[in-house]
């Protein structure tokens, strides 16, 4: 079982703060991954080659990395609750308007745009759950939440599916968009920054979880020097480091997963189902190495082998196709797909526990926008293979290297499995 957490009625923070959190992301990352599905008929009818959309796609990224460092900064000293807020309407909006692209000028602009209004979602959410959740309950807590990142496509792929074989790529966009607008108001309604500005949270256990947070807190000590210099604690930069070459890989293989299913002759319908597969292999992953990171309390080496394993799988998914066809593609895209997922509770529980609490934000957000510069070589150089030499095999090799590469440079972090504080109950 997870915890006791999750069932006692009193505990409600991991329902209404994790909840509301896991459907906004679920919405902002189908409103970011959709267009992998709509690429097959987006490059037929804009007349694009798949360098040429894959570069449009990266746009995205360049957007998304501006305002990691200055969002996290805002959820800190300000509200993460705000600051998300605002970045919600912007990016629904954002994606919607996509359906109206004419020109792979006018496809680059929108996607920067996207970039520019989810930049920070991530990081910000992050930051709010270092505010509600203890250092015990935290790899837990960041995996309710990031299981979105899994959950998202298991819904949306195969929704999108269903839309582009009863309509058009364009009412895709803008059924998809719509939804982010009316959780909005359901996300400013029941967040709040912190669990000492709220009166529905049950009495005693609101005092044992602030006094707990306190106690990490001092434990902790101050920031030194100026919150700037966090962006060169050695922590962060190899965590920096290792997040761009495993997203570099990662968001290759999600941007082109459904054209690679495509080309093998399948409808788009199929498409959609088959897509969804390796996202639900991987939300069985995140529980599982989640809670055994919580378990043992330890951070690091769950994160390295779970990103080592996806590399691998990566490396033999190039053999599969000759000898099993379509299901050998599937079955190791699927373990490639479902290790890298595992990888996420623990890699984000790692920089709160390396950073004071005041700059975490800052922290956070540079491993996350230089880990999502690796969004802007991935797609783009997917493509252009596939334009140079008629198949992903080069691509995904490429991938798989990345991905061990990535837990190399991360075995001299220092992690702290001591001074585990005691859960709030």
């Amino acid at each position: 079982m997870w915890s006791n957490h999750l069932v006692r009625p009193a505990n409600s923070r991991w329902m209404r703060i994790l909840g509301v959190a896991f459907v906004m992301y679920v919405l902002s990352y189908i409103d970011r991954t959709n267009i992998a599905m709509a690429t097959p008929s987006m490059r037929a009818e804009l007349g694009l080659s798949a360098t040429a959309i894959g570069f449009a796609t990266s746009m995205f990224f360049w957007g998304y990395i501006i305002l990691q460092v200055p969002s996290g900064r805002l959820a800190g000293v300000w509200s993460a609750k705000k600051v998300i807020t605002i970045q919600l309407v912007m990016w629904c909006l954002a994606s919607l308007t996509t359906a109206f692209v004419t020109s792979e000028a006018q496809l680059m602009a929108n996607r920067l745009l996207l970039g520019l209004a989810e930049g920070g979602v991530l990081t910000c959410t992050i930051v709010l759950i270092r505010a509600w959740f203890t250092r015990a309950e935290r790899a837990r807590a960041n995996t309710m939440f990031l299981l979105s990142l899994a959950v998202a496509p298991v819904i949306g792929n195969p929704l999108s599916g269903f839309i582009l074989e009863h309509s058009n790529w364009q009412m895709m966009f803008i059924i998809e968009a719509a939804p982010a607008l009316v959780w909005g108001f359901v996300w400013w309604w029941a967040i709040s920054d912190s669990p000492r500005d709220v009166t529905w949270l049950d009495p005693e256990e609101k005092a044992n979880l602030l006094a707990t947070l306190e106690a990490e807190k001092a434990l902790a000590g101050p920031p030194k020097g100026h919150w700037l210099s966090t962006l060169w604690h050695p922590a962060v930069l190899l965590l920096a480091l290792y997040n761009f070459l495993a997203l570099m890989a990662e968001w290759g293989v999600n941007f082109w997963l459904p054209t690679v299913l495509k080309e093998t002759g399948l409808s788009i319908g199929v498409v959609g189902m088959l897509a969804a597969l390796p996202y639900a292999l991987g939300i069985i992953m995140m529980i599982v190495v989640a809670q055994h990171s919580d378990k043992v309390q330890e951070r690091k080496w769950h994160m390295i082998m779970a990103t080592a394993f996806s590399g691998v799988f990566l490396l033999l998914a190039q053999f599969a196709t000759g000898a099993f066809g379509v299901f050998g593609t599937v079955l190791f895209l699927c373990l490639a797909v479902g290790s890298f997922l595992g990888r996420f509770g623990p890699f984000w529980t790692l920089p709160a526990e390396v950073l004071p609490p005041a700059v975490a934000g800052v922290g956070i957000g540079l491993i996350n926008g230089t880990g999502n510069l690796g969004g802007t070589v991935g797609p783009y150089f997917f493509g252009a293979v596939r334009d140079a030499t008629g198949s992903f095999t080069l691509a995904l090799t490429v991938a798989g290297v990345s991905l061990i590469l990535g837990s190399l440079v991360a075995v001299p972090i220092q992690s702290k499995r001591d001074h585990a504080a005691v859960p709030a109950e």
